[in-house]
């Protein structure tokens, strides 16, 4: 009986993962929810100082480039990581079923807060930007005694400006209590549903000439809450708008022709907010000079990356599994990257297996082995 029911639990083990091999390219937060997994499961684990996240949409875009585009994005947030030590996390899947769409941030920002307890910075990025200045490190040690450094403009915040008083495309958290206090508060609004929502912030983003956007309202929200507690909340933060571009708007970098920094200003992500490239569907129609800036943004700091991670380890499995489980992988296996990720990532799984199977085959472990296929 005993050879009988190893033989068993071996199938059993393969095909458990198997399926979880499965599971993980199809990248899903309903699949990998049936056991218990997410993609911060797969989140690499180098450093303990600060955890980048981003997230794009784990569906295809409705104009194909724009998978591409996603891509590189997150190929370009994950050599950010890999220079520096940083943990990154790119995400497909939702934080929380509650908050959805531009509110996802604040849904990773709070799981990220609980599950990594031993992380002290959180910093947030938008799909929409590019990193293009690969060397800067942003001054820790220079943020001491605030939980938020964020781009914004005191004056336009406290006026209710809810597009000029802050940017929450990029934004650095520092784990205190007050950071998770604020960030439950804006997620209450997350779930208030249009047009109840609007209503609401409408009261107090009174700046003139703004007109609320719900296409903004998780910045507006942002706004809402600094403002109606401004005295309560400017101690915690550090508004940044001179000396560090954490997200330049890239009409500016356009303008002036130059992506690089100097010694006055440092050009750090390249923000290319508006411009929908998952859709195309921009309200000024102006997509295509959108691709291509945000194009030439990725090959100026990949030539970069290029040249300081060549003596660098490759990937790890973490980031193998976060680009395998990109919408543009699993339609272009045939991309060289694509093709280690999803190469990398099975190996990975069979030898995973093949760990289980060799337990199972040990008297002494066995009960360990069930254990782990019950969990």
């Amino acid at each position: 009986m005993v050879p009988v029911l190893r033989m068993f639990e071996v199938v059993v083990a393969t095909a458990f993962y198997s399926g979880l091999c499965y599971m993980v390219f199809e990248g899903t937060a309903r699949q990998l929810g049936k056991f218990g997994l997410g993609s911060s499961m797969f989140t690499s684990q180098k450093a303990a100082d600060m955890l980048i996240i981003t997230a794009i949409h784990s569906k295809s875009c409705i104009y194909p480039q724009g998978d591409h585009l996603n891509f590189m994005s997150v190929v370009n947030k994950q050599d950010y990581g890999r220079l520096h030590n940083y943990k990154v996390i790119a995400a497909t899947n939702l934080a929380d079923p509650s908050l959805d769409n531009m509110w996802n941030k604040v849904g990773w920002l709070l799981k990220a807060y609980h599950e990594y307890p031993e992380t002290e910075w959180f910093m947030w990025i938008d799909s929409d930007t590019m990193i293009i200045n690969p060397t800067f490190q942003l001054p820790l040690n220079k943020f001491a005694g605030k939980d938020l450094v964020i781009w914004g403009n005191e004056t336009a915040l406290l006026a209710g400006d809810g597009k000029s008083g802050m940017n929450s495309g990029v934004m650095l958290f520092r784990r205190t209590p007050w950071m998770e206090e604020f960030l439950e508060q804006v997620a209450t609004l997350g779930r208030i549903p249009e047009p109840e929502l609007g209503e609401i912030l409408k009261k107090e983003l009174t700046a003139p000439g703004y007109a609320y956007d719900s296409g903004l309202r998780d910045q507006n929200a942002f706004v809402y809450v600094m403002k109606t507690a401004w005295k309560q909340h400017s101690s915690h933060v550090m508004l940044v708008n001179k000396q560090y571009c954490l997200n330049c708007y890239w009409k500016d970098l356009l303008q002036s022709g130059d992506l690089s920094s100097d010694d006055k200003k440092v050009n750090f992500i390249n923000h290319f907010s508006g411009c929908q490239l998952c859709t195309r569907q921009n309200k000024e129609g102006n997509y295509k000079e959108c691709e291509a800036e945000f194009v030439k943004s990725f090959e100026y700091a990949n030539a970069i990356f290029g040249k300081l991670l060549k003596r660098m380890p490759p990937r790890d499995i973490a980031h193998q599994v976060q680009l395998a489980s990109t919408p543009y992988c699993k339609e272009n296996e045939r991309h060289k990257e694509c093709r280690v990720a999803v190469t990398a990532v099975a190996a990975y799984k069979e030898r995973k297996a093949e760990e289980l199977r060799a337990r199972l085959d040990s008297d002494d472990d066995l009960p360990v082995a069930r254990r782990q296929l019950k969990a």
